[in-house]
């Protein structure tokens, strides 16, 4: 699922953020909801918290990039710890909630007979 494209993320003059970024936020976003028992759905696409948290992401890994190929403690160290925090923070305030999902949404994956002895 898609929550932001790369037009989503502001212009910083340190860091460029690429599409593999981008990708891999998107996918981050849905392994923390799965993680969370959130089902996806369509109308997640366009929930802010959701984008906040995949923006942040995407922010996070160029500046993890940048950070590592550099190895010390500059301003990329620095945005890093930020953006870390950030994004710690924004994922635990992720509740059905603050998603405002009110009903209850159940799957039935299949049933079984468990044969013993």
């Amino acid at each position: 699922m898609e929550f932001i494209t790369l037009l989503d993320i502001p212009t910083d003059e340190l860091i460029q953020i690429e599409q593999s970024e981008i990708d891999e936020a998107n996918r981050y976003v849905e392994r923390v909801l799965f993680q969370k028992g959130i089902p996806l759905t369509p109308e997640l696409q366009d929930n802010m918290h959701l984008k906040d948290l995949a923006k942040t992401y995407a922010i996070y890994r160029a500046f993890l990039k940048r950070y590592s190929a550099t190895g010390n403690e500059n301003e990329y160290g620095i945005k890093l710890k930020h953006y870390e925090k950030l994004l710690k923070d924004i994922e635990n305030s992720i509740t059905k909630e603050t998603l405002e999902i009110t009903s209850e949404t159940t799957s039935v994956f299949g049933t079984f007979k468990i044969g013993r002895g």
